[in-house]
């Protein structure tokens, strides 16, 4: 056989082989969508002729009128932590509402005795999805996504309808500008019906990290829905950060007829010399995972990146990163992207992450619910620290809105965890903010039952990495300010907001605790970051950094103004001193003018 043959014989087999493995469809061009809301618009048939053609990402209230505040709109002064100074103050004086988005897409031949998925990354603030007129999902959160499995219901040979129902819910369902819509990644998937990789299947773990050497380990949750095989073949190829295969092995995994999805350890490899990721050095492996039919033809393959890194925490020296100590110099802000909204545009989200490395920052905590993907991503290719936070606070009121909260979070835990592990980036969870200040939290014991709950939930998926909530250590209603907070024992990170003068004592007190100010605030810049013991905290995140929609403190402004970068991510002369002292040893000279009535 010639070379040439040899080559296109290849060639085929591949393709053959392929036609069996996993298929990702981009869904996000060509939608159809109109602002309002009607029954008729979910129906196959219904007439979308004249609707606006978009693509996703979109944000459907950007675009909307602001709303000035009518003259009787009074300031809620019943909920101190909301911020409500009008009626639409809070979410950027844009109205609230509903919009609906339809797209139509014609099944292959070749999808026929698959499995199809529909996977939305995300639908603000609360979403439902339908194909020719049946409801078949969505999501009551919708800072997270979800699937939706459409092989039985697909219509072959036609042109099948897809329609999302988006709604931004009530002012009061958000403290500040979500905006509304398919804001993130549509995709359409396909896999093999048989046997195939779950949804974010892969749990990629770093237990042994040194210069010398590193233990890799890696697990994947496989569905098997054929009967009769005793053993089914995986394999697992790591791609070193230089694009080289450094580890190619076939796996016989055994299955188990009584458990048709199950979790399987797919390798626990030593790598010799790994690159580690840092903050300096951001290297990224990438594992790759395929499983095999009966006929030994590839039925499905995933992959994930991660990093090779070790994270540490303890009250003597609070963090370090493959064993040096690193101080959390950050941000915590909202996920909205300025003038452009809410929609997740990578280049818009890269930008920013390299304006804040420029001013010193090496860290951003995800306040107060779950970035997309792509943002991490940036994350993970920057070498920016990442405390992620599932939710506000924990109330249905800020969870979404129509779903009761309690029944919520058992779905949400396992969809944030799943989805963000392998992220080297990701060092630390945080499943809210501000408790302390409310009465109503579930189980009325300040938020220590549901944290409990969640972080048991929490440690079924990831064990790697502490957990905490982000708090006021005291708060209005605790009956002492001696003591911190119930809660703030319980967490593994003491996690205070402004509240960093309670370093020293609680430290006396509880020998244990380790501490990391969750949010600092522009007034008191410098004190807050330099009265800390940046020997032994874990370091800070600022509020409000870069200027965002909503939370405005009234009308006209239309959100937040207090950050050190405005809303179109200019610095503010304050950008600069900060500057000064996240980047100790780059010299800082800069002269700022100001407004002469600016306070």
């Amino acid at each position: 056989m010639t070379k040439e043959r040899a080559a296109i014989a290849l060639m085929l087999i591949v393709t053959s082989l392929m036609l069996n493995a996993r298929e990702v469809i981009d869904l996000n061009r060509d939608w159809r969508f109109h602002r309002g809301d009607s029954k008729m618009w979910q129906a196959p048939d219904a007439d979308d002729g004249d609707w606006e053609v978009i693509n996703v990402p979109h944000d459907f209230q950007i675009s909307q009128p602001w709303v000035e505040p009518s003259p009787d709109e009074m300031p809620d002064l019943d909920n101190p932590v909301a911020n409500i100074k009008s009626r639409l103050s809070a979410r950027g004086f844009k109205e609230v509402g509903k919009g609906w988005y339809r797209k139509s897409i014609v099944p292959r031949n070749e999808w026929k005795g698959r499995r199809v998925l529909l996977d939305f990354e995300g639908i603000m603030l609360m979403g439902d999805i339908y194909l020719n007129g049946e409801r078949v999902g969505g999501t009551d959160y919708g800072y997270l996504g979800t699937e939706v499995d459409i092989t039985d219901l697909l219509k072959w040979g036609e042109p099948n309808v897809i329609a999302v129902r988006a709604d931004t819910g009530q002012p009061e369902n958000s403290r500040w500008y979500t905006g509304g819509g398919l804001f993130r990644d549509v995709k359409l998937i396909i896999t093999d019906a048989d046997r195939y990789f779950t949804r974010h299947p892969l749990y990629i773990t770093t237990p042994m990290v040194s210069d010398a050497m590193a233990v890799v380990r890696v697990e994947g949750e496989i569905a098997n829905n054929i009967v009769g095989d005793k053993t089914m073949k995986a394999r697992l190829n790591i791609v070193n950060p230089s694009g080289d295969t450094i580890s190619d092995k076939v796996i016989a995994l055994d299955v188990n007829s009584r458990q048709r999805v199950k979790e399987y350890l797919l390798d626990s490899l030593t790598i010799a010399s790994p690159e580690l990721w840092s903050c300096e050095n951001p290297a990224l492996y990438k594992a790759v995972a395929s499983v095999y039919d009966s006929d030994g033809k590839l039925a499905d393959r995933v992959e994930s990146t991660f990093g090779i890194r070790s994270i540490e925490y303890s009250p003597e020296f609070g963090f370090k990163l493959n064993g040096k100590k690193v101080l959390l110099k950050g941000i915590a802000n909202h996920h909205t992207l300025g003038a452009l909204g809410a929609a997740a545009y990578e280049r818009a989200m890269e930008e920013r992450i390299e304006l804040l490395k420029d001013f010193g920052f090496n860290h951003v905590r995800t306040s107060h619910n779950p970035y997309s993907s792509s943002f991490l991503d940036l994350c993970d290719r920057y070498g920016i620290l990442v405390v992620d936070e599932l939710y506000d606070k924990w109330l249905t009121q800020y969870a979404g809105g129509r779903k009761d909260w309690v029944e919520q979070w058992p779905h949400d835990v396992p969809e944030f965890i799943k989805r963000d592990r392998n992220h080297p980036s990701v060092i630390m969870w945080s499943l809210g903010n501000e408790l302390q200040t409310l009465w109503d939290i579930p189980y009325a014991d300040w938020g220590v039952t549901p944290y409990k709950m969640q972080r048991e939930l929490l440690h079924r998926y990831d064990k790697t990495r502490p957990v905490t909530v982000a708090m006021h250590p005291r708060g209005r209603n605790q009956s002492t300010d001696s003591l911190p907070a119930p809660l703030a024992l319980e967490t593994d990170i003491a996690a205070y907001n402004y509240r960093y003068m309670y370093f020293p004592g609680d430290s006396r007190r509880f020998p244990w605790m380790m501490f990391y100010q969750s949010e600092a605030n522009t007034s008191n810049m410098g004190p807050n970051y330099f009265d800390m013991d940046l020997d032994r905290v874990i370091g800070l995140a600022y509020w409000g950094m870069i200027d965002y929609l909503g939370e405005s403190h009234g009308w006209p402004a239309k959100g937040w103004n207090e950050g050190v970068f405005d809303i179109s991510l200019e610095p503010k002369p304050i950008a600069y001193f900060l500057r000064s002292f996240f980047k100790p040893d780059e010299p800082v000279v800069h002269i700022g003018i100001i407004d002469s009535d600016y306070n």
